[in-house]
């Protein structure tokens, strides 16, 4: 393949700073990108909830002072050193934040509940009164060292988050009313206060909360040790101030180094940029440009955009990377629904990174019943149908060099149109062995844009989304694991059409698990024994850390069983800290784990499942 331009072509959606700029030229640029803002109220509004605009602000290493800037939807800061100390935020109020949304709507204290897609990473904070990072699922921080405090809620807004990797804080970490939150590798300096339901702190030091089982009004705390680390892929400028360079951080098993945070560069390989494709999505030619740099053995970065695909993207090469920019979003073929990315079998230590991945639109005649329906927007591996002890996968990767995604949020709905024209049968499909995944949501939409002059269908949930009923955004499944020895690091599934997540593979491991139920089925979706975490009959050995499933059963009167099912005679199996929550409306779920556990009646209340 052709040597790629180094610095690249980089799109008006990648927004590059210098130290050297002025703080209202580089405020000026950024508002472009923020939130709108309603004036009246003094809040930052969720407007931009479904937009098509993707940005990335990318700070070249230095110090800049006094910049205050809030983080809207579907935008990535990101800090281009290759240690988060290579570029300070300093002598600013605020620095990078995101503060509870809709103040005019929700009052008096606005929400955090529908604060998504966004992200930061790789830079060092400390501004006068703290970072604040007030958001749910799909905005993480990465690689970010908090020189104060560190807030991540905002006042008495309703909060669903949330994810923070590799990272330090030296200050205190507050999680308010976060209703749950997972915590990998993070060097905790001083207290840690709050928290809902529950807390996961994987390879954590420092100032860890101890284990606590929690009651029904507090919060449970799950300290876990991981026993693989692989840290995403980021890219960086040379000392020159002009190149660029891809740093992919190496897999290790190594017990001194699987703990804490860690910037070491020792412990990455670096690649020039001149091995590189940057995909651009105003190239009418991207998708095959993309496919011919992969098969030619370069990486990939796409750089923000929703890119609509005309044919699958595959990966061949062993070691490939696939890194996105700012949210960039891969929309499926809409021709023969497959999947947007496929690693192909037998590929070893492939890293896809920061991309969201969507179900297009298609005619009805071409939707659910079809058989190329029977695919999913994320493929690792060959599809087997591993339903019993005498199937095995039939791709591998190695426990060395293992396969690894982070940040990969799939959406199925939630723009608007023909909201029924929106389906597939699974989310993602992992097939292969030794898979590290490191923050999952997969997301069947609960509700979507309003078109032109429509009128919200539950303006009392909400007056300014439409609310999918169970036609509408239809998938069958969310995860599906058939490969063994895959681990993931915080993991969110939500509202699909069936069993939310179903495990085939052995030696499977889940630190953190977040699951809601779907709120629009009728009383055939507990009849046919739809479960938020199923484990397969024949599985031997599994762990599953802190998973809690939530019920909100708008439409009809539904008692779903039980949340999690596992085969019962397998003493290899491992659930800690489980527990359910009835959110609002009808029905209920019965019992927690294969029968045991007491119904979750009480709106909002905890029901644990105690040791």
């Amino acid at each position: 393949m052709t040597t790629q331009p180094n610095p690249p072509r980089w799109p008006d959606s990648v927004k590059i700073f210098h130290p050297h700029q002025g703080k209202n030229e580089i405020l000026a640029a950024i508002k472009q990108t923020e939130d709108p803002y309603n004036a009246a109220f003094n809040c930052y509004t969720t407007d931009n909830h479904f937009s098509l605009k993707r940005h990335a602000l990318l700070f070249a290493p230095g110090t800049y002072e006094d910049l205050d800037f809030e983080v809207g939807y579907y935008v990535q800061a990101a800090g281009l050193g290759r240690s988060p100390d290579d570029v300070q935020f300093v002598n600013c109020e605020k620095g990078p934040f995101v503060e509870a949304l809709d103040q005019h709507v929700h009052q008096p204290h606005g929400l955090s509940l529908d604060t998504f897609w966004r992200s930061a990473e790789n830079f060092a904070a400390h501004p006068r009164s703290g970072t604040k990072w007030a958001v749910s699922q799909a905005a993480p921080l990465r690689n970010v060292h908090i020189k104060g405090d560190l807030h991540l809620h905002d006042g008495a807004a309703y909060a669903s988050g949330g994810h923070i990797a590799n990272s330090k804080i030296d200050g205190n970490t507050y999680f308010g009313g976060q209703q749950q939150y997972m915590c990998r590798n993070i060097h905790f300096g001083n207290g840690v206060s709050g928290g809902a339901w529950s807390l996961v702190f994987t390879g954590c030091t420092g100032n860890v909360p101890r284990k606590a089982s929690g009651t029904s009004t507090s919060s449970s705390n799950t300290v876990t040790a991981p026993h693989v680390r692989v840290e995403k892929p980021y890219i960086a400028m040379k000392d020159d101030g002009v190149h660029f360079e891809l740093c992919i951080p190496k897999a290790t098993m190594d017990p001194s180094k699987v703990n804490g945070a860690s910037w070491n560069e020792n412990d990455m390989e670096i690649r020039d940029f001149q091995g590189v494709f940057v995909a651009d999505p105003a190239d009418a030619d991207v998708n095959v440009k993309v496919q011919q740099a992969l098969d030619g053995g370069l990486d990939v970065v796409f750089a923000p955009g929703v890119y609509h695909l005309k044919q699958t993207i595959q990966i061949r090469n062993h070691n490939a990377v696939v890194l996105g920019l700012g949210l960039a979003t891969l929309m499926n073929p809409a021709d023969n629904n497959g999947p947007c990315i496929q690693v192909m079998e037998n590929v070893h230590g492939v890293r896809i990174a920061g991309l969201m991945l969507e179900v297009s639109p298609r005619k009805l005649s071409q939707s659910m019943n079809n058989n190329d329906h029977q695919s999913a927007l994320l493929e690792w591996g060959a599809a087997t149908s591993k339903s019993n002890a005498n199937m095995s996968t039939t791709t591998t990767t190695t426990m060395t060099n293992p396969g690894a995604m982070f940040d990969i949020f799939c959406r199925v709905g939630g723009a608007s149109g023909d909201r029924e024209a929106v389906s597939i049968n699974t989310m993602m499909k992992i097939s292969s062995n030794n898979v590290i995944g490191d923050n999952i949501w997969l997301w069947r939409a609960d509700h979507s844009e309003l078109a032109a002059g429509e009128i919200a269908n539950y303006p009392q949930i909400s007056p300014v989304f439409w609310q999918n009923e169970e036609s509408e955004a239809q998938v069958q499944t969310g995860l599906q694991v058939d490969g063994d020895d895959v681990t993931i690091y915080g993991l969110a599934v939500e509202h699909t059409n069936g069993h939310q997540t179903i495990w085939n593979g052995e030696r499977g491991c889940v630190h953190f698990y977040q699951c809601e139920l779907p709120y629009d089925v009728d009383p055939k979706y507990a009849q046919a024994n739809y479960r938020g975490y199923l484990i397969a009959p024949h599985v031997k050995e599994h762990r599953l850390y802190a998973p809690g499933v939530y019920s909100n059963f708008r439409n009809h009167n539904v008692l779903v069983a039980t949340a999690i099912e596992h085969p019962a005679a397998s003493p290899g199996i491992h659930i800690e800290n489980p527990f359910t929550v009835h959110l609002n409306n009808n029905g209920t779920i019965m019992s927690i784990v294969n029968g045991a556990g007491d119904p979750a009646i009480d709106q909002g209340k905890v029901v644990r499942l105690q040791a």
